[in-house]
């Protein structure tokens, strides 16, 4: 069982050595980062679902609005702590959590009083989005420089925040399971959704995003979110994870029962071959862009295996004209951390330029466009998919929509597609698959 105080105590050393070094290099004395205010819907007083501000998440997993950090360098970090007397709404009561000793912690009843208790505030930066606050006393706001400074360091990832991401997957893990014993069982995706939070004993609030499970022709649906209650599908694509401590894992499995045509089987066992491959690769100094080729490359070849393209090996040609993107309109992967699409992954350096932007029309959704570092954490997420929307569109408009056997596509578009993805970590020449250590 890893010490989570000692590896909390480390992170949050490094946070409070990189919040000094962007302090200094752009003359502020120092940041503020404010846990945020929940917000309603238009015209409505009903509050959406509260998530924090991931920049003072990534210092602090407590949980609730108006909580505000202050740090200066030299000094213990400040938490004032919003614990209202409110019998309207549940409150998480601040009871020594394993955090605690890393804070100097001042508790307050009032948000009116958590400025108060900031101190000198000349020269400050703030993050977050109570900006009325910080603009009373003349607190500069969501200084982009800043905020460039802090995504870049969010992409380098702590002990900490890889044991929190492994035991999201753990704790996932339990879910896909159930949820997967459950498609087989016959169940509705209203069925296996349900056994799944069942599994992880949370509702759909506690998850980092709301979930997809898709049946047959639905999982051609990139973000599926409904949840029909026809039962006994042939295919279950389910793209669903969970948290500890705001950290997330994000994870897809792709089932099938034994009634659906060997075409479709077969493209699955390649098509997790080819997953487990991709994430053998993951390296410190590879550039993810490269991968994403790569993937695309046997994409086309595994496509043509199965008989649905005719291109006589020639895979280059399949990716370069935009065939394999048919099958595959999103990237390969993107960063995790804090956030599930987690921040800095097309920014080029410290200071926030851009990365340079490819002009192949596979990278344009590609999220992550810079080289592997240690301690990065990504996901590694091909599929393979049969979307009316874009294989009507190829068909009546591509010079090369005869390299497509139509016959095949109709056959396998009620199965809609495929995707396996797993949570990786970059350990110098290798990686550490945390998704795979609990999860098939």
């Amino acid at each position: 069982m890893n010490n989570l105080p000692a590896l909390f105590s480390e992170h949050i050393k490094q946070r409070m050595n990189n919040a000094a070094e962007a302090l200094i290099a752009l003359n502020y004395r120092s940041l503020i980062l404010g846990a945020g205010e929940p917000f309603t819907y238009f015209t409505d007083d009903a509050n959406a679902v509260f998530r924090p501000n991931p920049h003072f998440a990534h210092w602090c997993p407590a949980k609730g609005a108006h909580h505000v950090i202050k740090y200066e360098p030299g000094k213990k970090p400040l938490l004032v702590y919003y614990a209202p007397d409110d019998f309207w709404h549940y409150h998480e009561p601040f009871i020594n959590p394993f955090w605690a000793q890393e804070f100097e912690v001042i508790e307050v009843n009032s948000i009116d009083k958590i400025w108060s208790q900031l101190g000198d505030l000349s020269f400050s930066v703030f993050i977050g989005n109570e900006t009325k606050y910080a603009a009373v006393h003349n607190v500069r706001i969501n200084c982009e420089l800043m905020t460039s400074r802090l995504n870049w360091y969010r992409r380098y990832k702590s002990n900490y925040e890889i044991y929190c991401i492994s035991e999201a997957n753990k704790l996932a893990a339990k879910g896909h399971i159930a949820a997967k014993n459950s498609f087989l069982d016959g169940a509705s995706e209203y069925e296996i959704h349900m056994t799944y939070l069942q599994a992880m004993d949370c509702v759909d609030s506690d998850l980092p995003y709301t979930g997809i499970v898709a049946l047959n022709k639905n999982g051609a649906i990139l973000h599926y979110h409904n949840r029909e209650i026809t039962k006994n599908g042939k295919v279950l694509l389910i793209d669903s994870g969970a948290s500890f401590n705001n950290y997330p894992s994000d994870i897809t499995r792709t089932y099938t029962q034994n009634k659906v045509v060997n075409d479709f089987q077969d493209l699955l066992i390649q098509s997790e071959k080819m997953q487990l491959e991709l994430c053998s690769q993951v390296k410190t100094g590879l550039y993810f862009p490269d991968l994403h080729t790569q993937c695309h490359l046997k994409i086309a070849e595994i496509l043509e295996n199965i008989g649905v393209l005719k291109i006589a090996g020639d895979y280059e040609t399949a990716v370069n004209e935009g065939i394999t993107k048919v099958f595959l309109p999103h990237g390969l992967g993107h960063m995790l951390g804090i956030q599930v699409h987690d921040i800095g992954g097309k920014q080029l350096d410290v200071q926030g330029n851009p990365a340079p932007k490819n002009s192949k029309n596979i990278f344009s959704s590609l999220r992550f466009v810079g080289t592997l570092e240690q301690n990065m954490v990504v996901t590694i997420e091909p599929g393979i998919y049969f979307i009316p929307i874009l294989l009507n569109n190829f068909r009546s408009n591509s010079s090369y929509a005869d390299k497509i056997n139509w016959n095949l596509v109709e056959r396998l578009i009620p199965f809609g597609g495929i995707r396996i993805e797993d949570n990786v970590v970059v350990q110098g020449y290798s990686q550490r698959n945390l998704t795979r250590e609990f999860l098939p």
